[in-house]
């Protein structure tokens, strides 16, 4: 039996302990089993609540190491992971580390390890690099999705006549606070105006982050005198619910990625929340993972008109969400994205 160990930098309310959670879910059905390597982890208080953790290194055949953000391995973790041959060692790189160095204004793929940094520590762990990239991959890396499509709430067909809010994001502001506000000033001029907006995450008002000023800027009380409802973070295996409670949820993705052409959870879990998804100009090269029904999500270049004919015409928009659904529902739901990974490991 193959048996993942999975190690990365994991927190409950991020992204990834979420697609973790998916593939625990997965296993047994593809005749495996998965969980986090204590060891070689670093994770909050909840993680450990939430999936299974490993202590011993010895249960698993293969390492999968996920790098975001953060290089969490230490010396001594590094040394750890050659307890598995280098073959059985995989590197996932759903933030494009490895390859071309990208820098869009303040941000930088990079971070703050440095590009060449982050070439030699994929090169130290592993000969196969996973990228959830559309379009070119950079030498030496291979398509994996990582991210796949959750159990849907409803149809999109079913959605009550009238719901919560008009308008929601559930998300921490990384990167997306301009994005965001293009969207709430949208909201505020179509005709009619959306009134019932709600945003739901880290740091869309007060403080930014003390180590990532740039990433979580915000302007305090900007949203609030706009209307706009804000809380803090969804409990973790409620995200989709959550967003379930909109007609329309944007997906905004940090601009580096999307100059990247890089897949997110997000792309997944709001088709998969059957609330209609709005997708930025810089999110067009999206077609090809949805399709042509995904046309009417597009915003154009009058994003408040965008959002007034998505209401206007929201029957026959969900009718076509129900068809993108299906069809990632079918190409990438999570016993077919862990069995892609399982591939790697013959």
């Amino acid at each position: 039996m193959t048996r993942l160990l999975i190690a990365g930098d994991f927190h409950w309310q991020a992204g990834s302990a979420h697609m973790i959670a998916e593939y625990v879910t997965a296993a047994p059905a593809l005749d495996c089993e998965v969980a986090l390597a204590g060891p070689l982890c670093r994770m909050d208080e909840q993680v450990p609540l939430l999936l299974p953790v490993v202590d011993d290194l010895h249960w698993g055949t293969h390492l999968v190491l996920v790098f975001e953000g953060r290089q969490f391995l230490d010396e001594k973790r590094l040394e750890l992971c050659e307890r598995f041959p280098r073959e059985r060692r995989i590197v996932l790189d759903p933030d494009a580390h490895w390859g071309e160095h990208t820098v869009l204004g303040a941000d930088d793929s990079a971070g703050a390890y440095g590009h060449d940094q982050w070439q030699q520590l994929y090169r130290r762990l592993s000969d196969l690099v996973l990228q959830p990239r559309l379009g070119p991959l950079p030498d030496g890396a291979r398509f994996f999705p990582y991210f796949g499509m959750p159990k849907p709430i409803r149809r999109p067909e079913h959605a009550p006549a009238q719901l919560p809010y008009e308008l929601q994001y559930v998300g921490a502001n990384w990167w997306r606070w301009d994005a965001l506000a293009r969207l709430v000033e949208a909201a505020r001029t179509a005709r009619p105006p959306l009134t019932r907006l709600r945003v739901a995450g880290r740091w869309w008002t007060g403080d930014p982050h003390p180590d990532h000023p740039a990433a979580t800027a915000n302007q305090p009380g900007w949203l609030a005198e706009r209307g706009v409802h804000v809380t803090g973070p969804v409990p973790f295996g409620t995200v989709l619910t959550q967003m379930a409670k909109a007609e329309i949820t944007p997906v905004l993705a940090r601009p580096l990625l999307a100059r990247q052409h890089l897949l997110t959870p997000r792309m997944f879990e709001t088709v998969a929340a059957s609330t209609m998804p709005v997708l930025p100009p810089e999110l067009a090269y999206t077609a090809d993972l949805y399709g042509e029904n995904i046309a009417p999500f597009l915003l154009s270049g009058h994003p408040a008109e965008d959002l007034a004919r998505l209401l206007r015409d929201a029957t026959a928009n969900r009718r076509r969400l129900g068809r993108v659904q299906d069809d990632l529902r079918r190409r990438f739901n999570y016993r077919r994205v862990l069995g892609q990974l399982l591939a790697f490991t013959n």
